[in-house]
């Protein structure tokens, strides 16, 4: 028996770091939907997951009022729901507080409650499974902040409440909540190094393990522990997926140096 087998997840947010939970949960049995605005992307995972045997579908889901209505349809597509996980932070908008724009903090907030209404929806189905898991993907900015991007701060740490709200209220039924806080290679990194590898090699030679997390071997596997039977008993935690980042002490950030 693989870890997830028979079991159905639903993986909201097909960037790279969605992408490669999305592509270890189907490796281990499940059958996964992949929702996301850039339904592109999301075909493009699921395209990846039936290459390899695995059963998937993508379906669309905007950041607004409907996104609710949106993950009920794709529950009903699975046949139900063992997993939901919500990758919704947006890529942050640069700019100092004094003038960072109220369309940062609308976008940033309206994937928040999103978030929210998927859970919403979500909540009587993993409660019949009797173990439901609710995996919320981070940033380590919900802890501390980085500099000139006020939004996403907020938005990062409003999921640390969320996560902790649902452990405390869902409990009851079996719904085990946590928050993952991963540091992957993502091309959004790779991106970055191009304009500012000696800092950002500076930055990973500051990391414990000194390298960044493989999206699918490290970040996925972080994901299937908190979605698996191994999790039965932990509910509101934040995990680092980060190598020991969080453990380094002040690492560098290079949202500092343009």
């Amino acid at each position: 028996m693989r870890a997830l087998d028979n079991k159905l997840a639903l993986v909201i947010g097909a960037d790279a770091i969605g992408a490669g939970i999305a592509l270890r949960f189907a490796r281990e049995g499940a059958s996964v939907a992949l929702l996301d605005a850039d339904i592109a992307a999301a075909q493009a995972t699921a395209r990846q997951i039936e290459s390899a045997g695995g059963r998937a579908f993508a379906a669309l889901m905007p950041w607004d009022g409907t996104a609710g209505a949106h993950v009920t349809q794709a529950i009903e597509r699975l046949g139900g729901l063992h997993i939901l996980v919500s990758n919704v932070l947006p890529t942050p908008e640069v700019a100092p507080l004094e003038s960072q724009p109220d369309d940062a903090f609308r976008a940033a907030f309206a994937r928040i409650r999103a978030a929210v209404a998927a859970m919403q929806a979500a909540h009587p189905w993993l409660r019949d499974t009797g173990c439901g898991r609710i995996v919320h993907v981070g940033h380590r900015y919900g802890e501390n902040v980085g500099d000139a991007i006020g939004a996403y701060n907020a938005a990062a740490w409003s999921l640390v409440g969320i996560v902790r709200t649902a452990a405390l209220d869902w409990g009851k039924d079996q719904i085990a909540t946590n928050l993952l806080l991963p540091l992957a290679d993502t091309p959004e990194f790779r991106r970055c190094h191009e304009r500012r590898a000696r800092v950002l090699d500076m930055m990973v030679g500051q990391l414990p393990l000194g390298r960044l997390g493989d999206p699918v071997e490290d970040i996925g596997a972080a994901a299937l522990f908190l979605a698996g039977d191994a999790c039965n008993f932990v509910n509101g935690e934040v995990i680092h997926g980060d190598g020991g980042q969080h453990v380094a002490g002040p690492v560098l950030n290079p949202a500092r140096f343009s």
